[in-house]
């Protein structure tokens, strides 16, 4: 695996691009630990989910899309936003990086001990527990017609 764990709203993760192939995604996380194929929630597609547990990263791969990456999740706490690591930060820290680099839109969703931010226009979320950021989650653009716009 490469260490070049930048998050990159609507690019990717490091050196991975949205639109990988499965192919480019193991040359660079390695082997997944776990393979799942889930439905998706009121849709007809599915998504293939590779998990990589020791590393805190899962990658998606739409169905519909030729399997190609088109969402990361981490929980690595040495991943890095716009060069800070962004698991050290606090809500209020985060949701002032991402209106520094533009990302103005953002809504909140409370689910029992869970905190969900999300930036629709950066495809964006952060969830927290207790107010620490667990999980960062993002995908790549798609346009009001659902249509993905690639890096």
């Amino acid at each position: 695996m490469k260490e070049n764990l930048a998050i990159k709203p609507l690019i990717g993760f490091g050196d991975l691009k949205f639109g990988a192939t499965k192919k480019e995604v193991e040359e660079f996380f390695g082997s997944p630990q776990e393979v799942e194929t889930l439905d998706m929630e009121g849709e007809d597609g599915q998504v293939e989910v590779w998990s990589y547990w020791d590393q805190g990263h899962s990658v998606y791969f739409e169905k519909e899309l030729k399997d190609i990456c088109s969402n990361f999740e981490t929980d690595n706490e040495t991943a890095t936003l716009f060069g800070k690591e962004v698991f050290s930060l606090s809500k209020e820290e985060i949701v002032g990086l991402m209106k520094e680099q533009g990302y103005e839109t953002q809504e909140e969703e409370k689910e029992d001990e869970e905190l969900i931010i999300f930036f629709p226009d950066a495809h964006m979320q952060f969830v927290f527990e207790n107010d620490d950021l667990i999980l960062v989650s993002w995908a790549v653009a798609m346009d009001d017609n659902e249509k993905v716009l690639w890096p």
